[in-house]
């Protein structure tokens, strides 16, 4: 824990995201999706979405896990979201269930603190203890999605991210942070 600006003390706990976290989660997306190129996201979607996403990842058997504030209780009640990560299927078919896709996002106001490295390491280490299991889902010919015949351990995690070239080191420093935690680049999309 460290000090806040306000004196007290800060107390971030990581616990899985709830559907009273939402609101807070759009609004960090949405300052990224708006004032940065780290999304492919043009628009900030629904509050809706971001229930539906919750829903499917609790579904699936994915994790989806917040950092919040235990000592700052916003007017609604609920701690300060500080940040948030969870683990998505990389592409649809079960083929490829036992990799999952990275998406890390922390406050604008409460970067540098070890927030992101905590929620990665976190996840990893769930993933390295055999503790995430994908139920996959797939479309069947009528277009209806089908889980797959089991759970299937997530064994890979990618983290697909965007060069923002007016970030740190212009735009390097992301890259080397995940560098630093063990992700090998396996490929850049240019243009």
């Amino acid at each position: 824990s460290k000090k806040s600006r306000h004196g007290k003390r800060k107390m971030t706990s990581y616990r899985p995201a709830r559907l009273e976290d939402l609101a807070q989660i759009r609004a960090i997306n949405a300052h990224y999706i708006l004032n940065t190129s780290l999304t492919f996201v043009q628009t900030p979607p629904a509050l809706e979405s971001y229930i539906a996403k919750l829903n499917d990842l609790a579904s699936r058997g994915l994790p989806y896990i917040v950092a919040v504030d235990e000592t700052h209780q916003r007017d609604d009640g609920n701690p300060l979201v500080l940040g948030y990560a969870s683990l998505s299927p990389f592409r649809p078919q079960v083929s490829y269930a036992p990799t999952a896709e990275l998406t890390l996002f922390i406050h604008p106001d409460h970067q540098s603190h070890a927030i992101g490295s905590t929620l990665l390491k976190n996840l990893l280490e769930r993933v390295h203890e055999r503790q995430v299991w994908h139920l996959c889902k797939e479309a069947s010919e009528s277009g209806h999605l089908t889980e797959s015949t089991g759970a299937i351990h997530v064994r890979n995690v990618v983290a697909v991210m965007a060069v923002d070239p007016e970030g740190k080191e212009q735009g390097e420093a992301l890259r080397k942070w995940y560098l630093k935690r063990g992700f090998e680049e396996c490929g850049r999309l240019k243009k």
